[in-house]
């Protein structure tokens, strides 16, 4: 039973059952049980525009430098969050697999990957041996694959910044090999060893000559001693097409690679030096975050527009969410949408095309904002986060089914109690024993099922189920009951199919003699 009205944030509850039996006479109250919530921390405001037109689900955010994620309703109210863990959300699955990291101050690589329950619970991190950044998530193999940092030396380009490098004793001269560079590694880990297993390096695939020259980031690396050179900040698997793309937000680049080969397919976005960016130059994004691949094979990103002055002759810096139709040879910008000045975002946020064609849009703009807008531009839905730098900084947001897209109930058919044993009646000979298997999550599922006990009355039965949201079936196995004193041991297995950390074990006695029911 999923209660989805009755609570409220830090508070203590109490509860107690009792059963109800088929004579209608109740049974006698268990023990008392207890539990609290926990703090609130989102301070999210929404405006609903057309509530008819809000796509389904909930909608889950993360943010850094307060370091904490949350999820809320259409209506603002919070209905879940990470708690004091310091979790930051990256992405997640539409079976609400989540994907981020956490603030370990006491590690060199501070901001390890990890992916965690909706208990807040860590179901897998990665090794940390690298500095992973900006996203994680599953491959259809099973493995993990994450973004980390790497480096080589470079030279320092001649430029604006010049003197500034010779003052610091630099030949700054565009050819002298001295000045390191930050790019960045695709990592794939096993998902038990975790040993690196598949690695994709952008030193090894990208030209040198190619850097950012308009957007301030050799400014900065006179401050950092080291240059940011591509800043990859996204990464999806297309299993369709067993290719990755990535978007490179210092290039203002999107990459397509071959997974098999690691080679890339193309690249698209803002031309440079070496020439190899073979399409979309007139797209004009600059400094994007985020990707998504719709059903329909487009690309989906949100363009912070760092230099849209520049690239779009804008007035002011202009943050879109763009969605881009691209084969192998060409690209075309196929819809946008323009956020107002006050919403420019220069870091950080996502774009997400939702079932019903809808654009989730996010922006650090305006304290963290997100727009959900229809097709033709109409705003149907805001969210203000209320978050400011530098105390905080929405990163992403989505919207997903539910928070429990995946859950499940199992009644036992026929069973009975009678001086404190518990089980169910099964005849001598030839007889089957009945399970209800429940639907209560809010997608359809398989359920894995196995079914044995330790007589040996039922020999190993197996199989899967599909089930429809709140759709229900029984699963009946057949046996030969032979006479016992005492209980046997039945046990069901149940086993989701795209979340198997879910996984139930139902276990019950059934006696080859009947039960008598005490209807005290």
């Amino acid at each position: 039973y999923i209660d989805r009205d009755n609570f409220e944030w830090a508070t203590e509850y109490f509860w107690h059952v009792k059963p109800v039996f088929n004579n209608g006479m109740g049974g006698v109250w268990s023990e008392t049980f207890s539990f609290s919530t926990g703090e609130k921390r989102s301070v999210a405001e929404t405006t609903i525009f057309n509530e008819n037109q809000i796509a389904d689900g909930l909608t889950v955010f993360g943010a850094f430098f307060n370091y904490f994620s949350a999820i809320i309703d259409r209506n603002g109210r919070e209905i879940w969050n990470t708690g004091e863990t310091d979790i930051v959300y990256y992405n997640s699955s539409p079976y609400v697999d989540l994907f981020g990291c956490y603030l370990n101050s006491d590690a060199e690589n501070n901001l390890p990957g990890i992916v965690f329950s909706i208990d807040n619970e860590i179901i897998w991190d990665e090794p940390n041996d690298e500095f992973l950044h900006h996203d994680l998530f599953r491959l259809p193999n099973g493995n993990y694959m994450g973004i980390v940092s790497t480096s080589s030396i470079g030279s320092i380009p001649i430029g604006p910044w010049t003197p500034l490098f010779q003052q610091l004793g630099y030949q700054a001269d565009g050819v002298t090999l001295e000045f390191p560079w930050i790019g960045d590694k695709l990592v794939e880990w096993d998902k038990d060893t975790k040993e690196v297993v598949w690695s994709w390096d952008t030193f090894d695939h990208y030209s040198m000559a190619d850097y950012d020259q308009l957007g301030g980031t050799w400014d900065q690396a006179y401050f950092d001693l080291q240059y940011d050179w591509t800043h990859v900040n996204a990464a999806l698997f297309s299993d369709e097409e067993n290719a990755l793309y990535i978007s490179t937000r210092h290039l203002s680049r999107i990459t397509k690679i071959d997974y098999s080969s690691g080679d890339i397919i193309w690249n698209l976005g803002h031309e440079m030096f070496s020439g190899d960016v073979t399409m979309g130059h007139d797209l004009g994004f600059s400094f994007q975050h985020g990707l998504q691949l719709t059903d329909d094979g487009h690309i989906v990103t949100f363009d912070n527009g760092n230099l849209s002055e520049i690239f779009l002759e804008t007035t002011e810096p202009t943050s879109r969410a763009i969605e881009i139709a691209v084969n192998e040879a060409e690209a075309e910008l196929i819809w946008e949408y323009v956020l107002p000045e006050n919403l420019f975002g220069f870091a950080s946020g996502n774009a997400q095309k939702l079932d019903n064609g809808n654009m989730l849009i996010t922006t650090v703009g305006g304290g963290g904002t997100s727009l959900e807008v229809d097709s033709s531009g109409e705003v149907i839905w805001e969210a203000h986060y209320n978050l400011s730098l530098p105390n905080g900084a929405v990163y992403r947001a989505n919207r997903i089914p539910d928070i429990f897209p995946i859950a499940f109930c199992v009644i036992v058919h026929g069973l009975q109690t009678s001086d404190d044993q518990t089980g169910v009646f099964l005849p001598l000979g030839n007889t089957e024993v009945n399970f209800e298997l429940f639907n209560e999550g809010s997608v359809g599922e398989t359920y894995n099922y196995e079914f044995s006990d330790n007589m040996n009355w039922f020999i190993g039965q197996s199989g899967s189920v599909t089930l429809g949201a709140e759709e229900n079936t029984t699963l009946s196995f057949t046996g030969n009951v032979s006479e016992i004193s005492g209980g046997n041991l039945l046990t069901l297995i149940v086993t989701p199919t795209h979340r198997p950390e879910l996984a139930g074990t139902i276990n019950v006695n059934a006696y080859s003699g009947a039960l008598i029911v005490d209807s005290n």
